[in-house]
């Protein structure tokens, strides 16, 4: 289940008034880098947090991503260009016949609490979550079928199949990371946060968290003293704390979001902070419940093509996204090619003329039953900007071809919830992003039992399994795009955006980078002035 993750930029007004402004004030996308300087040793980084950053257990579900990537490392990092790495594995070894791989680990290193991470610690922390339900939504959690312990320095994962996303599912945040099993008691319950990452654990709090360096780090040192996570949940507090010098970073999906209008006030410089954009790594898209009305074809072709794409992105995003029209960005691995998604409500009305669906005044039936679709929609669970202006623009459009919408706007909680009671015909949805893309996203969205499906029917099962069990190259580009290929036959989805990446940091900040992914925070090598 993902995060909570973009707060709302404002009501959605007139879509064409807004249009009209952003036009007048759209500058293209700036990436600032960061002045040059030479850091010194020591410092405090101050870092925007946009909720609390949960128990620091990276087993479940309620930590913050990016604290839980200081505090805890991975067998396998992911790198530039999704460039697998090692970590606390120095090398692996895939068996010819592809049904275990077996690990060589980093000698020397140590948990935080002096704990040695040795394979009997690896094995400990891998039983802890490999199978469990929670953890369906990726792939490895079934196909690791048990972990050998060799020796101490060399440890065997044995799997159901050959699995070749594994290695790349491995470097995701939680629940892969490795967590000291001298921090969980004799009953099983986590007690602290202790990892072996670059950053030691010293507080957590409904304000913040504090981490501090740590020294005895197997790789690359931090340079500061310390890391302090504020919370502070307004996006527009964030921004003036980070003008007044209270923070150094904000930005990020999972960490502060930024929103556009913000992103363009940064965009002007001054205030001692500068904007760092990155390439969009995610799509935004409408998805649907093929358990009622949205189940007809001819209602999901209706509702692609009675959507005005580019000017809803415009209006919306202000510059830092751009239509999308494939399942996943261009720059995922295994994206496929582009599909064509035109703006035509004339023949989003043909479509539900010739499927019998009449209309009288704003709103058409059938079988003398009105065609209506239950719009679910939260502020931060579906990646959309301004999710409520956002539907309202959406349902503006569908009116206008005669589909009726109610819009349900709720909390978190209620819209996962709903989502899994069936209680939806169309939501907007975000793919993952890496590391997840694309063998978790595609679990995740098309797989029956999917943990949020976008159109899961159970007719992609063999598709998804397809793609993600291929393993040469070549063979898994077909296999996915046959995927992508039938879920576009079928007018599952329809792509609205990929969204830019946005982060901020004061002129203080030497060294910083725009993640590798949004759920890192890599900070090795940042100083201060």
């Amino acid at each position: 289940m993902s995060p909570s993750r973009h707060p709302r930029a404002g009501r959605f007004r007139s879509l064409t008034a807004v249009l009209a402004a952003a036009v007048l004030t759209l500058t293209a996308c700036q990436s600032a880098e960061p002045k040059a300087g030479t850091p010194k040793a020591g410092g405090t980084l101050r870092i925007g947090l946009a909720s609390e950053s949960g128990a620091l257990d990276p087993h479940t579900f309620s930590a913050n991503f990016l604290v839980l990537d200081g505090v805890f490392d991975a067998l396998v990092g992911y790198g530039p260009n999704g460039k697998l790495r090692p970590e606390l594995a120095e090398s692996w070894t895939v068996a010819p016949d592809g049904k275990s791989v077996e690990f060589d680990l980093r000698d020397g290193v140590t948990f935080h609490d002096g704990t040695s991470f040795d394979a009997k610690a690896v094995k400990w922390n891998f039983d802890r979550w490999v199978g469990k339900k929670d953890f369906a939504f990726f792939r490895a959690s079934k196909v690791i079928t048990g972990v050998e312990v060799i020796d101490p320095d060399i440890v065997k994962l044995k799997l159901s199949e050959p699995y070749d996303p594994l290695l790349q599912e491995l470097s995701i945040a939680r629940p892969v990371r490795f967590l000291s099993p001298a921090s969980v008691g004799a009953d099983g319950k986590f007690s602290a946060p202790v990892g072996t990452g670059p950053w030691k654990f010293v507080s957590n709090s409904a304000t913040g968290a504090v981490l501090q360096r740590n020294d005895a780090y197997w790789g690359r040192k931090p340079l500061l003293d310390r890391l302090e996570f504020k919370v502070v949940p307004d996006s527009q507090s964030r921004l003036a704390a980070l003008r007044n010098g209270e923070l150094d970073v904000i930005g990020g999906a999972y960490l502060a979001p930024i929103t556009p209008v913000e992103a363009k006030s940064l965009s002007k410089g001054g205030g001692g902070a500068r904007l760092l954009t990155g390439e969009p790594d995610v799509t935004v898209m409408l998805g649907f419940n093929p358990k009622g009305p949205a189940g007809d074809k001819a209602v999901r072709e209706a509702v692609a093509k009675a959507l005005d794409r580019k000017a809803l992105i415009e209006a919306l995003y202000l510059g830092y996204g751009e239509p999308a029209s494939r399942f996943f960005p261009p720059a995922v691995p295994d994206s496929g090619a582009d599909q064509t998604f035109t703006f035509d409500k004339a023949a989003a009305e043909k479509a539900l003329d010739a499927a019998g669906y009449t209309r009288s005044g704003d709103t058409r039936s059938k079988d003398g039953k009105p065609l209506r679709l239950r719009f679910l929609v939260s502020a931060n669970a579906n990646g959309m900007q301004d999710a409520r202006g956002s539907a309202e623009a959406v349902a503006g459009a569908l009116k206008e071809v005669g589909v009726g919408t109610d819009i349900v706007f709720v909390d978190d909680t209620a819209y996962y919830e709903d989502k899994a009671a069936g209680k939806w015909d169309i939501a907007f949805f975000e793919t993952y992003g890496a590391p997840y893309d694309p063998s978790s996203t595609a679990v995740a969205f098309l797989a029956e039992g999917a943990e949020s499906p976008v159109f899961a029917t159970g007719a992609y099962d063999r598709l998804v399994d397809a793609a993600l069990f291929a393993r040469d190259p070549k063979d898994r580009k077909a296999k996915y795009q046959a995927l992508y290929d039938a879920l576009y036959a079928d007018a599952g989805y329809v792509p609205i955006a990929y969204r830019t990446r946005l982060w901020a940091v004061r002129d203080t900040v030497t060294g910083f980078a725009i993640p590798t992914t949004e759920y890192d925070l890599e900070l090795n090598g940042v100083g201060l002035r």
